[in-house]
């Protein structure tokens, strides 16, 4: 019985590699961080009518929007996948306070964006609930801040502060 312990094992080995190989044949390619060093400028607000200038940062493997982390969003990781219409991302930016943000946006082999934003807020007797979105075009001359520097500046700041903080 023990006799053939190799034998199962190397064939074992053989399977799990073929099947390896065959998954990531198989699969659509997800990225963290492939966005890394852009930035995006754009418009953010009511789907209908983004009314408010901002930017889109990726780096570290995180986002954020300058308006989102005035307001106490924390930068938050995101996923992004390269498909036949151009790179899709989905993330989430969360406070403690203001509840979160889900993005789910597509960047155009041009360098235009498009996001929409669900706002979530919870609160003990309901649950406010708005869609929102970004669009914008990607920024060649400007890197991203750095992740680092963006949690630093966070904690300077004071979100009750800013009246742009107010709508949400």
């Amino acid at each position: 019985m023990w006799s053939n312990t190799p034998k199962i094992a190397v064939k074992l080995r053989r399977i799990c590699g073929a099947v390896l190989l065959l998954l990531l044949a198989t699969q659509t390619s997800v990225f963290a961080g492939e966005l890394d060093g852009k930035v995006f400028k754009g418009l953010i607000g009511p789907s209908a009518n983004p009314d408010l200038e901002d930017s889109l940062h990726f780096s570290d493997g995180h986002f954020w929007s300058d308006i989102c982390t005035r307001c106490g969003f924390q930068p938050g990781p995101y996923q992004s996948k390269t498909t036949e219409e151009g790179t899709t991302f989905q993330g989430v930016l969360q406070s403690d306070s203001r509840g979160q943000f889900t993005y789910d946006g597509l960047i155009h082999p041009n360098g235009s964006i498009d996001v929409t934003i669900k706002w979530e807020r919870k609160r003990w007797y309901w649950t406010t609930r708005r869609e929102i979105a970004f669009r914008g075009q990607l920024q060649d001359a400007q890197p991203a801040s750095a992740l680092k520097e963006t949690l630093a500046a966070m904690h300077r700041q004071n979100p009750n502060e800013n009246p742009l903080c107010a709508r949400f």
